[in-house]
């Protein structure tokens, strides 16, 4: 099995990302504002999930959930506001 250099991966990562991004841009138009926000909270968990993993720095990690539940705190009001879900 050939192994790729760094540059090479980088190369390919970036690639992969380039496509997600463009077909996340084609997707959105199709989705409901709740299917939008489900994805988004979707690749919050994802990503919160792989940064708790990858994280060293208590003090930053604690500053980055504060800007989560904040984040999360004005996507619910902005669903509550169109009626898109309970509250809760």
């Amino acid at each position: 099995m050939p192994t790729m250099t760094m540059k090479e991966w980088a190369a390919e990562y970036r690639r992969n990302n380039e496509w997600e991004h463009r077909e996340r841009i084609a997707r959105l138009p199709r989705e409901s504002v709740e299917e939008s926000v489900r994805s988004y909270f979707t690749l919050c968990t994802m990503l919160l999930a792989s940064a708790q993993n990858a994280e060293e720095s208590s003090g930053l990690w604690e500053h980055r959930m504060e800007d989560y539940v904040l984040l999360v705190e004005r996507w619910q009001r902005l669903a509550r506001v169109r009626r898109y879900v309970a509250e809760s």
